[in-house]
């Protein structure tokens, strides 16, 4: 009797008919993530499978998570499960997960809400600022002369997906795709197909994501993640090695969880309760995490070196720290250099161009600021952004190249504390009359030489309103000369020294992510940390593993078993320190696993894969008399077999190795797992070929098999009811959902009770017994039953086709 069934059939301690599993499904996550050699079990020990619950059912948008208004609409795509524990002490937590399995929500409703930032990231709704793993080949990432000739694209793998960036084909967003999953007790499982995230691309991706997630209880949650590298064997090693990854990339909300902490790596204590002496980690652009440089005990560092964890605050926490001197903030051009010919580089920046004074050095010449004469700023559109409505404006004279400000009215005094600046202020002023306004973002002060554009948002809800801002100061019409304009920050009016009597720091809500030394014997490359801020609501928290020893092969695996939790920050120290040694890191061979046996059965043109019942199992069983075994396989990666895929496009099926089979220019501009030959031909794993751009191609991972297997190819289907052995004793509660189709063989005992709702069918023969109890709504069958009913049934309108006896075979077809 499998799993599913039962959850089709009626209600099993423990689950309910939205979270039923696929035997297949768990029997492959589990031996993958544990049936090999020295893997660790888990260290949840306690009952949490009590507090947690799960489903597959979109619950629909949660409204206090915030998400950016814009990207709401693909959220139900997007969603695969949920998963929550429920908490006595305040630390209760929901997480969604997508279709790629990776977490991109992390929901604390007695604490700070929501830990995932909204998704403010033009092209990427949850595609980018997520919990995921990231894989990149750095033989061709960026690689001059290595794609054809010419200097490569991106190569990044993402377990989340790609970037909006190929209409039409993903106008509507495309997620790494699930190839399995499965939830029980206290954990979820899923495996997903990584996918190239910058479209468009002419690489193909060889990488299986996994990701296990177990409630842990008290707010943990136990994660595993493992990248696997499944081109087949002999596969060029500059084509598909993976040799630098993100376990994970993840981050967090900066406007719920605005500073950082980390312990001290000499003593292991950490200080939060005074001002002078928080351990609160400077949080710098993203990128400006050099060793030595401002992000100072934060810069990026190998795990060896640190404390074991990082902490996220909730609002409230107060830091004291030395506001940044820097009193320039235009951007210079060279000395006797003309932007004309060269605006990317001849531009400097602040810190180049001026002296200890704040004067501009010899040579250097300031942006100029001003209004053309007889004009207003002549603003133009640029949309809203969570900080601000954009516009480009003329403000600022010609001939001045390309320059990244990116300048924040929270940073632009301390660009390393961005918690610091929420009264900084800066903004644009007359010279003559000292009007202005405030800006909230600086995107450029000048890009191209021939023109008088600035780029910069304003806080405003719509376009009239923020050019209004604008033009009612900075009128120039009537006036042959131009007008001047001034660029003016102000530090923050309050000082942190203020102390509130009750101020209870212990209380605040915090999110820890537990990373552990990095040190492990079976992984020969080293594991980092990277912090950094953005100029949306999101700080990066990522684990690099990385290193000239750090590759991942065909046929390997890389592993990693970590935590993250939410609390009081009273309880972080003591939580995390005891987490820490149970962080395990791997490199799996596929020669060390023990895999169980998954077979395919046949029955017509329509296929059964049935796994054994037992972990190391070695034999499976098929009870359908119409079935034949075809092949046989295994649940692990194993040496001389490959993963085996279920792939449809439209109403057309496949099954084989090759998870582009129905990819447009497949065997013709390109072939798995290599690279298009042409650069101007991209691969589009998301498209059918000859079919509309809407039209989008499913996947589900089989096992893993010989390719010789006589029964792979297309035009067979997927039937997962073939195998299906009846029930030997009935279920002991009714159905919750009535079952989608008929039973495919009669159950050999009755129902104890009456089903809730009716089947959506008849069954295909009788019941050896009659019902125990009546049913609670009448049968849609046209057939009468053998025996009168205990109760009289209701009156009922007819609408279900019934095969005539004898059955239907492929003679009769059209007229069983």
């Amino acid at each position: 009797m499998t799993l599913n069934k039962l959850a089709l059939c009626g209600i099993i301690a423990g689950l309910t008919a939205s979270t039923a599993v696929d035997d297949l499904d768990a029997a492959i996550l589990q031996d993958i993530l544990e049936a090999y050699t020295e893997h660790q079990p888990s260290t949840c020990t306690g009952d949490a499978a009590t507090s947690t619950s799960y489903t597959y059912a979109f619950p629909g948008t949660n409204l206090d998570s915030n998400w950016h208004e814009e990207f709401v609409q693909y959220e139900q795509d997007l969603f695969l499960a949920s998963m929550s524990h429920t908490d006595a002490n305040n630390r209760s937590w929901t997480i969604r997960l997508g279709q790629g399995g990776n977490m991109y929500s992390h929901f604390c409703p007695d604490l700070h809400g929501e830990s995932m930032p909204p998704q403010a990231h033009a092209n990427a709704p949850w595609i980018d600022e997520v919990h995921q793993s990231v894989s990149v080949n750095n033989n061709l990432n960026g690689q001059v002369g290595e794609c054809n000739g010419e200097t490569c694209p991106a190569y990044f793998i993402h377990g989340a997906g790609t970037y909006q960036k190929d209409d039409p084909y993903t106008s509507t967003p495309f997620y790494s795709q699930s190839l399995a999953k499965s939830c029980d007790g206290a954990t979820c499982t899923f495996a997903a197909w990584g996918q190239q995230a910058h479209l468009t691309t002419v690489f193909t991706s060889p990488i299986i994501t996994l990701n296990r997630f177990t409630n842990c209880g008290d707010g943990i949650i136990e994660h595993t993640e493992m990248i696997y590298n499944f081109a087949p064997a002999g596969s060029s090693p500059h084509l598909i090695d993976q040799s630098y990854f993100n376990v994970p990339w993840s981050g967090v909300r900066a406007s719920n969880l605005p500073i950082a902490l980390e312990p001290d790596p000499t003593t292991g204590e950490l200080s939060y309760e005074d001002p002078d002496t928080v351990d609160y980690c400077p949080l710098c652009g993203w990128g400006n995490d050099q060793p030595e440089g401002p992000q100072g005990r934060c810069a990026r560092a190998d795990l060896q070196d640190l404390g074991g964890y990082t902490s996220f605050v909730g609002n409230g926490l107060y830091v004291n720290r030395p506001a940044d001197e820097q009193k320039q903030y235009l951007w210079c051009r060279k000395p006797n250099v003309n932007c004309s010919g060269n605006a990317s580089t001849c531009m400097a920046t602040p810190e180049e161009c001026y002296d200890a004074g704040g004067e501009p050095k010899a040579g250097y010449t300031p942006v100029i600021l001003e209004v053309p004469a007889n004009s207003t700023p002549q603003c133009e559109d640029r949309g809203e952004f969570h900080n601000g409505y954009e516009l480009k404006c003329k403000m600022r004279r010609t001939g001045f190249g390309h320059t990244t400000p990116y300048l924040s009215a929270a940073t632009v005094n301390d660009p390393c504390a961005p918690w610091a600046g929420t009264d900084t202020k800066m903004g644009f002023y007359r010279s003559d009359t000292n009007e202005g306004f405030e800006a909230t973002f600086i995107r450029h002060w000048s890009y191209s030489p021939a023109a008088q554009w600035m780029y910069f948002r304003v806080d405003a809800a719509d376009f009239n309103t923020a050019r209004d801002m604008v033009h009612s100061v900075f009128d120039n019409t009537g006036n042959n000369q131009v007008l001047p304009v001034q660029f003016q920050a102000t530090p923050p009016a309050t000082s942190s020294n203020d102390v509130p009597l009750d101020y209870n720091p212990g209380a605040l809500p915090s999110v820890t992510f537990v990373a552990g030394d990095g040190v492990s014997s079976l992984t020969p490359g080293d594991f980092r940390r990277r912090l950094g801020s953005s100029n949306r609501d999101y700080y990066v928290y990522t684990n690099n593993y990385y290193g000239g020893q750090a590759k991942l092969e065909a046929g390997y695996a890389l592993s990693k078993r970590a935590f993250f939790f939410a609390s009081e920050l009273s309880s972080v120290k003591a939580t995390a320190d005891s987490l820490k040694s149970n962080v395990v890191y791997d490199l799996i061979e596929e020669t060390r696993y023990n895999p169980r046996a998954i077979d395919l059965y046949k029955s017509g043109t329509s296929f059964d894969a049935v796994a054994a019942t037992s972990a190391q199992g070695t034999s499976t069983t098929c009870t359908s008399p119409s079935a034949t075994l075809e092949c046989s396989g295994f649940s692990t990666p194993t040496p001389g077999y490959s993963p085996i895929f279920y792939v449809t496009c439209g109403s057309s099926s496949y099954l084989g190795p090759d998870p582009y089979f129905f990819t447009p220019g497949n065997g013709e501009t390109f072939t798995f797992p290599g690279m298009s030959n042409n650069n101007d031909e991209k691969i589009r794993s998301y498209a059918c070929e000859g079919q509309d751009a809407s039209v989008r191609p499913t996947w589900k991972l089989i096992g893993f098999f010989d390719p010789s297997c006589v029964m792979l190819g297309s035009g067979l289907a997927y039937d997962d009811e073939i195998c299906v052995e009846p029930s030997e004793e009935p279920s002991s509660q009714p159905s919750s959902t009535p079952s989608l189709h008929p039973s495919s063989e009669p159950s050999s005992q009755p129902s104890v009770t009456s089903s809730s709702q009716p089947s959506a069918g008849p069954s295909s023969q009788p019941s050896s017994k009659p019902s125990l109890q009546p049913s609670s709504e009448p049968s849609l069958s046209l057939e009468p039953t053998p025996s009168p009913s205990e109760a009289p049934s209701q009156p009922v309108r007819k609408y279900i086709w019934c095969k005539r006896p004898g059955g239907c075979n492929s003679s009769n077809e059209a007229t069983c």
